[in-house]
Order: C-alpha cells, then structure tokens, then sequence
C-alpha cells in the first residue's frame, strides 16, 4: 500500500476542502470583465451552465471515488479503468496542474497586497514575458510557500483546521458584502441586463462557461481526502458533499456578479480591474470596505494555495504508492503520513515558479485548464466504459443517473476541445503552452521508463 494517510475530517471540514479549493480570487478580480463581455444576465447565464455541467462531471468523480475510495483522484480512476501507462500520465499532468496552481496563488496573493497597499515602497528587480518582478512580489511569495508546505507536512487534523477556518471565515465575510450591495444598491443598476450593444451577450456567456473549467476546478479536493474522512462518513455523503461544492461555488459567483452590478451602474464598473472593490467603495463606509474586500480576498488566496498544495502531494503520493516514483517519495512522514519528500518537491516548484512573475500566468492559466479538462474527459469517458465492464449494483457504489452521466461525458469533452483550441484564437499567435505539453511529457516518458525498468528488476515494488 506504501504511504498511509490518517485523518479524522468531518463533513463540514470535507465542504470546506472542496468549496475553499474552488474559490480562490476570482470572484474579486475578474468580475469587471465578466460584466464587459456579457452583463449581468449573460454572465449568469454562464456561470449556471457552467455550473450545471461542472456538477454532472463531479458527479461522475463522485461515483468514480465510491468505486476506488483512494486518493489519487484521476489517476487512480484510470489506472482501474485503463491500466498504468496511460494513468501515469493522466497523474503526471494533473500533479502539473495543481503545481501551476500553486505558483499561480503566490504570484496573485503579491498582486493583491500591491493593491491593498500601493505605497509600500518596492523595486523592480528584472523583467520574464515582458512582466517586471519586484522586490515585494518574490518577497510575498517566496515567504508564503514555505509556511503552505509546513501545514501540509503536518496535515490531518491541524490542516483541516485551518482551512475549515479559512474557508467558513471567507464565506461569512464575502456574503456580509454581498449583502451590504444588495441592501444599499438598486435594481435599476442591473440595466441592462443584457447589453444591446457593444459585445454580444451571449459570446460572453459562451466565454464564461468555458472559463467554469478553471474557475469551477478544485472540487477534487473531496476525493482526494477520502481516505481521511472520519469513519461516520459514508461514500454517498461524500458524494453529495462534492457535488453541494460545485453547486455552492457556481451560486457564489452567480451571487457576486449580481451584487457588483446592483451596488453601482454596472457598465462604469467594466473598465476597473478591480470591479467588486470598485462597487464596495461607493456603499457607505466605502473606504473602510474597499481595503477590507482585499483584505478578504487574500484571506481567500491562501485557503486555496493550501487546497491545490494539498491536492498536488496527494497525486504524487498516489503515483509512488504504485511503484511510477521513486519510493524516495515515501520516506519521512508527518504526522499525518504525507512524505516529506513529496513535500519538498512541491515546494521546489512553488518557489521556482514564483520567480517568473506575473508575466507567467496566461501560461499557468492555459497549463492548469488543458490538464484538468482532459483528465475530466478522459475520467468521465472512462466511467461509461468502467459500468459496460462492472456490475452497477454493487455494495459501497453511489451511482449517477443516465442523463447526468451524459451530460457529464458531452460536457468534458466539449471542454477539453474549447481549452485545446482556446489558447491561439486568444493569444493571435502560437502560444507557449503547445511547448510545455510535450516537454512535460518527454520528461514523463523518461521517467516512466525507468520506474518500469525498475519494476521489471525489483516486482515488489508495486
């Protein structure tokens, strides 16, 4: 079996996982281009199918993790359904993903400290991807990472702790604001609710859903828990559990849009790059919410960090678990069984990123969505085939219904071809990630070889 994890995590521990996971920045950043691109109707209108068709692929993830409740997530679904070399990669890219992750809140934690404290004196140290990197941003994340990877060494309860703290700590403040919006704006503000000129509203709305694959991704973080849920937890509710955190986030960002364009015209607001701190100047009190917004919003960041760090080692100890990494991976375990190489590992990379700087996070941004929609598609593909090989009624199996189950295999697949074809109509050139892929996976396919190697001199690795 190799690295044991041991855990107590209840269920609202288990909601904060996965819905903290999902909710990053978002929410206060890009609100400003959501309304730009579709108004308050398109942008909702996106967000609910992205949602609905979110919830239909976790669903599948749902039924996939009560047919091998291990962590691993997509790869330990594929190497059930598909065997070890494409659940390798399928692993390989995905741990990619969720590092990218990792850089990604570094760098967008220093870019919210900036904002909530422009006159804090800084330097520019050099320029990656035509993007300066200062003295603050390394400073913020390069302190950060560190402090993220000690928690997850420790993990178990402590680590559940903070982030259910994190997690039901941020809702509590964020709908305070969403509140205070709805209360002293004015419906009139919403006009018009879907622009009849500029942008066409319903290609924002397309945008929208297809962005969901990365706004709506994190919700793995209940699968990969399963084997530290406390012993009263059954699979259906863990099922149900991950499913309510997709439901619950596509509601949050339904909610947000809706307030920030209550709150104040909502087509002065399209410009700002900071459209829900824009909105929570002009309610009363606005300069006391402004920086508190911002202040929140960090607060965010760092539940999410914690989330995908979390997600990141679990995926590589999967991968060391079945002999695919060196069993150096399963040495020196905290507390709560995380190896601290695996640790360290992630943190490497953490940091590594964090000196490209923001210039990097189209970059990221493409990384993460192209691994995480194909490990959806190949995920949900993999379970129709899995119920044709497998009886459904068996004991423990908490299945989806047909339609959901079509909705989720239609819906990924649609994703991973929009998140394929995306990155060069958006860029008007090649972009940079068609490079990283392949890299990736030659240094994938050299170590593949090698465990296999291994493997074949040594059978009781696995």
């Amino acid at each position: 079996m190799g690295t044991a994890l041991k855990g107590n995590i209840g269920r609202f521990q288990m909601f904060a996982f996965g819905f903290g996971s999902i909710i990053g920045s978002a929410w206060c950043v890009l609100v400003g281009s959501w309304l730009a691109s579709a108004g308050p109707g398109g942008a909702v209108v996106g967000f609910l199918a992205g949602g609905i068709v979110v919830c239909c692929i976790g669903a599948c993830y749902a039924e996939l993790t009560s047919r091998v409740p291990v962590t691993g997530t997509e790869f330990s679904y594929v190497l059930h359904i598909f065997g070890r070399p494409l659940a390798f990669f399928v692993g390989w890219f995905i741990a990619l993903a969720w590092i990218c992750v990792t850089i990604f809140e570094g760098l967008a934690i220093a870019w919210l400290f900036e904002q909530l404290a422009p006159g804090v004196p800084d330097k520019v140290l050099y320029t990656v991807l035509s993007t300066d990197v200062t003295r603050n941003q390394l400073f913020i994340g390069l302190a950060g990472a560190p402090l993220i990877a000690l928690l997850n060494y420790q993990g178990g309860n402590l680590l559940a702790r903070f982030h259910s703290t994190l997690t039901y700590g941020f809702i509590a403040m964020s709908l305070g604001f969403v509140v205070l919006m709805l209360f002293q704006g004015h419906p009139l503000n919403l006009q018009p609710v879907f622009p009849a000129a500029g942008p066409v509203w319903w290609q924002g709305a397309l945008g929208i859903f297809a962005q969901c694959a990365f706004l709506l991704c994190g919700f793995q973080a209940v699968s990969q828990m399963v084997e530290e849920r406390a012993n009263h937890m059954s699979l259906g509710l863990v099922f149900r559990i991950l499913v309510l955190a997709i439901g619950a986030a596509t509601a949050f960002y339904c909610l947000v849009v809706i307030a920030t364009a209550t709150a104040t015209p909502w087509s002065v607001l399209t410009g700002g790059k900071l459209a829900f701190v824009d909105a929570a100047r002009t309610l009363a009190w606005g300069h006391v919410l402004a920086p508190t917004v911002l202040l929140t919003a960090m607060l965010s960041l760092v539940k999410t960090w914690n989330g995908v760090f979390m997600m990141a080692a679990r995926m590589l100890i999967a991968l060391t678990r079945n002999g695919l990494l060196p069993a150096l991976f399963s040495r020196a375990p905290g507390r709560s069984g995380v190896p601290a190489p695996v640790v360290l590992a992630i943190l490497i990379f953490n940091l590594a990123g964090i000196f490209l700087g923001r210039g990097a996070i189209g970059l990221l941004v493409d990384t993460i969505t192209i691994s995480l929609v194909l490990g959806y598609a190949i995920c949900c593909v993999g379970l129709l085939m899995l119920r044709r090989r497998e009886a459904l009624a068996q004991p423990g199996i908490v299945p989806v219904r047909p339609p959901v189950l079509a909705v989720g295999v239609v819906g990924s697949i649609a994703m991973a071809g929009a998140a394929l074809v995306m990155p060069p109509i958006q860029l008007g050139g090649f972009p940079l990630v068609y490079l990283v892929f392949p890299g990736w996976a030659l240094i994938g396919a050299i170590a593949f070889a090698a465990m296999r190697v291994k493997v074949q001199h040594n059978p009781d690795i696995v």
